[in-house]
């Protein structure tokens, strides 16, 4: 410690899946240090839902709720039902932070908010001041590091914003309902995830007010009781993933992906390669100009793949409503479905996701429909066993007329 700042080798705004990641990749390089304002596994924001191969790269299969695979789109009254090329999952949001922090060895966590930068480049971190040789915005949506060295504010335009709650019942599909009457700037979703839905909704124009009172109404009660709903911002534009010297990850860089809302694959794939390139400055080499760069490049070589989800996003919400149905079939079950998909899945590519620098994993689970897994509730139930359907929830959002299934 000098004049009363403690140095550090890297030093990690953000300890959700983003700085968590990055952690990961910066065992071994140094000290590190990971902070967030809340405790760890704290602050949910997200219905957690991603692709199976997410929690088998990370051998983190004991924070698996369930596999899902098959998805329904609710539009205009008509139930699309399609078979992805890859099997999803809900989980534990908790649990999963704790399996990525349990392998952390040799990284300090800590507690604190950040209060800025001072002039001499130390941190303002609680009551601390501390200071490090290379600086990782995990932040989240306001990027609070990569604005102190000179990032623009979030377009408040480009962002969107839900709100989510759990009922106590099971089910089966991941459910959409894409523009309907009651939220047409947005959309509302049932992740079903072992002994309980996580049910929410969103608006893609990041319009929050009655986002609650909707939510009441598609799930069908009176009134939300306080502290039972959460939720929160995520962009809908990928931003530049470096601001002077620091490495910018997951929301904090736009990595979101737009239409979807998918920020956890984002987080965890491009938070390790910041942390790679973080690592490989605390090694001795790169510099920390070249490491930029590269990390850089590396996100910026999808920057064609987001632009054509924001336009799929802004598309979606012009379309007149008619014809939303045919617009979903199309991606979902025609000529064009095995494109996007494969598009989808390299934007954020799982396969390049590890346990550790340097360490894959093979394993594997069972995508078996409506599998549950250890951290689903009750706790009793394993990988392979099935949730029984529930029956067709009570919706105040249309009821569905047609359904196509893509096999």
């Amino acid at each position: 410690m000098t004049d009363g700042v403690d140095d550090y080798d890297a030093v990690i705004i953000g300890a959700s899946f983003a700085g968590l990641a990055a952690a990961s990749q910066l065992q071994g390089a140094g000290r590190v240090l990971l902070v967030d304002r809340e405790p760890l596994g704290a602050g949910e924001t997200s219905a957690c839902g991603t692709p199976l191969a997410v929690l088998e790269r990370l051998d983190a299969l004991d924070a698996l709720e369930q596999v899902h695979p098959e998805v329904a789109i609710n539009a205009a009254g008509r139930r699309i039902t399609f078979r992805p090329g890859y099997p999803l999952a809900t989980f534990d949001y908790r649990t999963l932070c704790e399996i990525l922090a349990g392998r952390l060895e040799g990284v300090e966590t800590a507690v604190g908010t950040f209060g800025g930068v001072e002039a001499d480049g130390a941190l303002l971190l609680g009551d601390r001041r501390v200071r490090g040789r290379v600086l990782i915005d995990a932040s989240g949506w306001r990027a609070l590091l990569a604005r102190e060295y000179g990032a623009p504010p979030p377009d408040p335009a480009r962002r969107s914003i839900g709100a989510e709650l759990r009922h106590g019942h099971g089910g089966c599909d991941l459910e959409f309902w894409v523009r309907p009457d009651e939220r047409p700037d947005g959309v509302f979703w049932a992740f079903p995830a072992g002994g309980h839905t996580r049910e929410g909704v969103a608006s893609y124009l990041g319009r929050g007010n009655r986002l609650r009172s909707d939510l009441a109404r598609f799930v069908d009660e009176e009134a939300l009781a306080p502290r039972t709903v959460h939720g929160g911002v995520f962009p809908s534009r990928l931003r530049d993933p470096v601001a002077g010297p620091v490495f910018v990850a997951g929301d904090a860089a736009g990595q979101c992906l737009p239409l979807s809302g998918e920020g956890i694959r984002p987080a965890l794939v491009w938070g390790q390669e910041a942390g790679h390139q973080a690592a490989r400055v605390l090694r001795g080499e790169v510099s920390l100009e070249a490491a930029l760069t590269a990390y850089r490049d590396q996100v910026l070589a999808r920057r064609r793949q987001y632009r054509t989800l924001e336009r799929l996003q802004a598309g979606l919400l012009r379309t007149p409503r008619q014809l939303l149905p045919a617009a979903v079939e199309l991606f979902a079950l025609g000529s064009l479905a095995r494109a996007a998909q494969t598009s989808y899945w390299q934007v954020a590519n799982p396969e390049v996701l590890e346990i550790a620098p340097g360490v894959r994993t093979t394993r594997r689970a069972t995508a078996a429909q409506c599998a549950v897994g250890p951290a689903a509730d009750p706790a009793t139930r394993t990988i392979g066993e099935a949730a029984a359907p529930h029956t067709q929830l009570r919706r105040s959002v249309g009821q569905p007329q047609s359904t196509g299934v893509m096999t």
